[in-house]
């Protein structure tokens, strides 16, 4: 008899990860060869901008603690091999980021993430 188990991606620590800067917990979610795939204005999906690594995810997020940007995550959800949520920065200033993410995930970790962006006009 075979026992399968599942980890499943610890949303709060993913939630609190962004929400709060908190880079420790915030990395834990992460796989370390994770895939990040971004849409945007000028990356468009016949030409995503694709970077690889849990490095990646860590330089983005002291950058944009160090900057100020307020983070809120909404609509986090994750079923044990995909997830999704909705990440919202505003930048001092009042210029607000949206970002639509799906994960893959795999051993309770983000193996790939797609986000697509969509942001105010930069002043």
């Amino acid at each position: 008899m075979t026992t399968e188990t599942h980890t499943e991606l610890d949303l709060d620590a993913f939630v609190r990860g962004w929400g709060e800067w908190d880079l420790p917990a915030l990395l834990s979610t992460y796989a370390e060869d994770v895939e990040m795939i971004q849409i945007d204005r000028d990356n468009p999906p016949s030409a995503p901008r694709v970077r690889q690594g849990r490095e990646i995810v860590e330089g983005m997020a002291k950058h944009c603690s160090g900057a100020g940007v307020v983070a809120t995550v909404a609509g986090a959800v994750a079923d044990g091999e995909r997830g999704a949520a909705s990440i919202m920065c505003e930048f001092p200033g009042g210029r607000k980021v949206l970002g639509h993410s799906l994960f893959e995930l795999r051993d309770g970790l983000i193996v790939r993430q797609v986000d697509v962006v969509v942001g105010d006009a930069q002043g």
